[in-house]
């Protein structure tokens, strides 16, 4: 019984097997809306939020439909997107307005169920598993919840319904924005297996084009491929782990204690020349290791073990990391670490590829500080200068605040 409520969403209740009902709630362009929600005004034209408006500098934080409509994306520089939208207004972000928004609607969430997990700022996992007497049917429900966000907020949202949390997830991104979507898993093979691999969440980049050339293009490819064939390229945990989710089959347990289902954060950087100096390569780390951080941060997330990744000149890839006693988020601490696993590498030949993560999440002595908390309360003095900085980022976008060491760098943080 444990396997199969773990596998199928099933609930025993008195003995009797019920399907589990979980929505997945993912605001559309939370960022944009909350500005528009603030000031009517900015639906009249497309809208982009981050970098400064004026030097056109910075990257996209955040864009309305329409905007994405002219294919702005996020991280976007503000000058490519102004190019391929020149009618988008841009807007600096507007402080503190997302995470207030963001409490008012997890607080919404708190009022038809007690089973919520939350994702992010803007999604969250909601167990609605027996509400029907209190809020009718599952499409009645999420109806609801949508409609009262849109009302009270004016802020958009799309639902994803079935009875675990990797098809709820994958069922809100199916119609955006204000789309109410179910998929079950008798619904997968006409749902989404015609969809590209690379659509089905937990396929990344590097593995859907390692996927494609062996022939798994689709979702459904990969549903009917061999685990021991997919091991043989990916290994055999994520093999399983991408099979059973190409076949409909993830978890159904809703924690309300757990944040944030991301297991690492990281980010890396190819040179366009490769590097043999360790020095320079330090320098890079530097660039990395702020905004493997600031992303850190912005999840409310700490993390003990650190790890870098080196590509050489021959295409060699290695691997190393440590592990520290107390988890951080804090830019400093995770960039001399940083600096040791580089000190004790023996580089032999130039690096094309740098790499700085961090993951082993532990999450329970996070605080949420603020920049003007008294010294004593502050468990690292670092951690004040760090707050500051994501509080100018959060205003005027990610290039606005720079390292001195680092002024001569242009980097945008880009998630792998």
């Amino acid at each position: 019984m444990i396997i199969l409520e773990h596998i199928f969403g099933i609930l025993p209740i008195n003995r009797v097997i019920t399907m589990r009902t979980i929505f997945h709630i993912d605001m559309n362009s939370f960022f944009a809306s909350c500005e528009q929600a603030l000031n009517p005004k900015l639906k009249e034209k497309p809208l982009i939020v981050g970098g400064d408006p004026k030097k056109r500098r910075g990257i996209v934080l955040a864009a309305s439909y329409d905007a994405k409509a002219y294919g702005v994306k996020t991280t976007m520089p503000i000058w490519q997107a102004v190019k391929l939208c020149p009618e988008a207004v841009i807007i600096r972000p507007t402080h503190n307005l997302y995470s207030n928004i963001s409490k008012k609607i997890m607080n919404i969430f708190d009022e038809y169920t007690p089973l919520k997990q939350q994702l992010s700022i803007d999604e969250a996992f909601l167990d609605m598993t027996g509400t029907e007497n209190l809020f009718g049917s599952t499409l009645e429900a999420a109806s609801i919840i949508q409609n009262r966000l849109l009302d009270e907020l004016d802020i958009p949202c799309s639902v994803g319904i079935s009875s675990n949390k990797l098809l709820a997830k994958m069922a809100s991104d199916y119609k955006k924005p204000l789309g109410i979507t179910e998929i079950y898993p008798k619904d997968i093979e006409n749902k989404l297996w015609h969809l590209p691999v690379g659509e089905l969440y937990g396929v990344g980049k590097k593995t859907t084009i390692a996927l494609n050339k062996i022939n798994v293009k689709t979702i459904g490819d990969l549903a009917k491929c061999p685990v021991d064939t997919l091991a043989t390229i990916i290994g055999n945990k994520y093999a399983n782990e991408i099979h059973d989710s190409a076949n409909g089959i993830g978890e159904s347990i809703i924690d309300p204690n757990v944040r944030n289902e991301t297991k690492s954060i990281s980010n890396e950087i190819t040179f366009s020349s490769d590097i043999d100096d360790l020095d320079k390569l330090k320098k890079e780390a530097l660039l990395l290791a702020d905004s493997v951080s600031w992303r850190l941060r912005k999840h409310m997330l700490k993390g003990k073990t650190i790890s870098i990744k080196i590509k050489y000149s021959n295409f060699k890839t290695i691997t190393r990391s440590i592990t520290i006693n107390n988890p951080t988020d804090v830019t400093d601490i995770i960039y001399n670490k940083t600096c040791n696993l580089l000190d004790n590498l023996e580089l032999g030949q130039s690096v094309r590829l740098l790499g700085v993560g961090i993951g082993n999440f532990d999450n329970s002595e996070y605080q949420q500080l603020s920049l003007f908390e008294k010294e004593e309360n502050v468990p690292h003095k670092k951690e004040q200068v760090d707050r500051l900085v994501d509080e100018l980022r959060e205003r005027f976008g990610y290039d606005s605040v720079k390292r001195a060491s680092l002024i001569d760098n242009s980097y945008n943080p880009k998630q792998k």
